[in-house]
């Protein structure tokens, strides 16, 4: 049974509603039974899971590769995602590690979705071994270098797995360029596009923005 999980770190625009809805959207889209959990600092609508580091923001979903917190595959979003279509497809793949592409510069990988079954603690213990100074590195030295704009997180995972020699998959490439869509790149504002999962809300505007057409009539 895949788990479907996301991170709730608590003091930013992200509250325990966003969480709901991320619930519900897969509640309605995946049709096989699975658990869906969130690892949080704070009550959420679902199973929780303590977050056990003082990781800000986006470093949080580094807790997700703890140790033995999970037996079997799971699904991974951002809050900031609105699930538009089945996942029966994407959730029943036997991923490896799979990621999104970024959007804006597709050679590089975005942790906005991931997939993965197995023992990929090798990547919270490689980030908690120096917290302070991969942050630091990542959050403001490496994005400086504006020819690539590698940025947080995902830019880690994907420097850690490059390490052994190894890229993560993509749901592009194994799903389709729009499964997991953006709505500013994919050209999401009338509709989401018939073959998307996912729609992600990258920067402006996220879902609670958009007052009208499509957007609150999903994200319910």
């Amino acid at each position: 049974m895949p788990t479907v999980a996301c991170v709730l770190r608590s003091g930013g625009v992200y509250t325990a509603e966003w969480v709901r809805k991320l619930r519900d959207g897969v509640a309605r889209h995946l049709t096989m039974p699975h658990r869906f959990v969130c690892l949080s600092d704070v009550d959420v609508p679902c199973d929780r899971i303590p977050l056990v580091t003082g990781w800000p923001g986006w470093w949080s979903k580094l807790e997700m590769f703890r140790p033995g917190l999970f037996g079997g595959p799971v699904l991974y979003f951002d809050l900031d995602t609105v699930v538009v279509g089945s996942l029966d497809a994407i959730a029943a793949h036997p991923h490896r590690f799979t990621m999104c592409h970024e959007f804006y510069r597709p050679s590089l990988f975005c942790s906005t979705a991931m997939a993965w079954n197995g023992d990929y603690s090798f990547l919270y213990e490689a980030f908690a071994a120096d917290p302070v100074r991969l942050m630091k590195h990542y959050d403001h030295e490496l994005p400086k270098k504006r020819s690539e704009f590698r940025i947080g997180d995902q830019a880690f995972i994907e420097d850690e797995f490059a390490r052994f020699g190894e890229n993560p998959d993509t749901f592009r490439d194994l799903f389709g360029e729009r499964s997991i869509a953006s709505y500013k790149v994919h050209g999401c504002e009338a509709a989401p596009p018939a073959d998307a999962a996912v729609v992600a809300f990258h920067g402006r505007p996220k879902p609670c923005d958009l007052k009208t057409g499509w957007v609150p009539k999903t994200w319910t």
